[in-house]
């Protein structure tokens, strides 16, 4: 897919400011950051990785590994996380043999995107050796001791492991350390397949706030991963850490997630701001209007996100990797939804640049 060149965008610019002479967009002297601050705010104050490289994972799907499939998803994950100071690390439990299997290859440390991408480079690139499930769950309880607040574990498994006798089963040790810590387990499940599906679910279940993510929908939507740890919100919140700057919102018709045309000229502006700043990086933070249902609107929001996402990536040529999608149903109006006009206002995604 070709970039989207700034000669092309000040021709497509004018050529639709002439299209659209009636809609404020093109009544307007293009300016592309409209000074509204925002601030990610922190969900949990750690998380820990937990890698799977045992022999299932050899398994593969379409050309490539599940093991490189899961480096993959590492590298997304990492690539779209803010600059926030949780306290995070990489983990593996295979192969080896009992406790040994436990392997600390980045221990509990303040986030630095740097020191991710190197660790990540180092995890076992070869699938081999038995599933230590249990040893690994139980390796934790002496990590989770250490830590304050609150820590999503993520942890990469089929569900189907090598049964150590002398430990519980897995949900119940998940179970076990949700008593004792604050944890929530984002479970993803590396099978499409429901052999492991019972030990999958049992730990997830652990805690009120655990989830199970299926592999196949995170390749390419890291943003799977990182929703548990931060959001973003308008005003100012204790835990907020990084201000951005938020760009000129994109609307939507009542009910739907097709950009329209005339957000056209503000989206070009955004790639050439983001092809400009090669290390800005972009959360797209999709909006609802508060008619229907809490759920309905919060995947209506999820949909909008991606679809402004779809753009930059197929029409601008930016790296799936540098965007984030963040999503909140009609949970944060930006106007009153008493009227059509704020309505309107609310069904919207928010584009909050970082890294410049």
């Amino acid at each position: 897919m070709r970039m989207i060149h700034k000669s092309f965008i000040l021709g497509l610019t004018l050529l639709l400011a002439s299209c659209f002479a009636s809609s404020v967009l093109a009544k307007e002297t293009p300016k592309m950051v409209n000074g509204k601050k925002v601030v990610f705010v922190k969900l949990a104050d750690n998380f820990i990785i937990l890698y799977d490289s045992s022999s299932s994972m050899k398994a593969t799907s379409g050309d490539q590994t599940r093991l490189d499939i899961e480096r993959q998803i590492l590298n997304e994950k990492n690539a779209t996380l803010p600059a926030l100071d949780w306290q995070a690390g990489i983990y593996t439990f295979t192969p080896g043999f009992g406790k040994e299997a436990f392997k600390s290859y980045l221990p509990m440390q303040t986030f630095d995107k740097g020191a991710f991408t190197s660790t990540i480079e180092t995890l076992p690139s070869r699938p081999s050796g038995n599933t230590l499930l249990q040893n690994g769950l139980v390796s934790l309880d002496p990590i989770l001791g250490k830590l304050q607040g609150e820590t999503v574990v993520f942890l990469f498994t089929d569900g189907q492991y090598t049964v150590n006798r002398g430990l519980p089963a897995p949900g119940i040790i998940a179970k076990q350390l949700a008593e004792k810590y604050k944890v929530c387990f984002y479970v993803i499940d590396t099978d499409d397949d429901t052999n492991g599906d019972q030990a999958v679910n049992a730990v997830a279940s652990a805690s009120d706030c655990g989830k199970v993510i299926q592999f196949s929908k995170l390749l390419g939507h890291p943003e799977w991963l990182t929703n548990p740890l931060f959001m973003v919100k308008n005003q100012d919140m204790p835990k907020a850490k990084v201000v951005g700057t938020s760009v000129n919102n994109i609307h939507f018709d009542f009910d739907k997630d097709v950009v329209k045309p005339e957000n056209y000229v503000a989206l070009n502006e955004l790639t050439i701001l983001l092809q400009e700043n090669p290390k800005a990086q972009v959360t797209l933070a999709g909006h609802t209007d508060s008619l229907g249902s809490e759920e309905y609107n919060l995947k209506l929001s999820q949909r909008r996100a991606a679809s402004v996402r779809t753009y930059l990536v197929e029409k601008g040529g930016i790296d799936n990797k540098r965007i984030t999608l963040s999503w909140f149903g009609k949970a944060d109006p930006t106007d009153s939804n008493d009227t059509e006009t704020g309505r309107a206002k609310n069904r919207r995604v928010e584009s909050i640049i970082t890294g410049m």
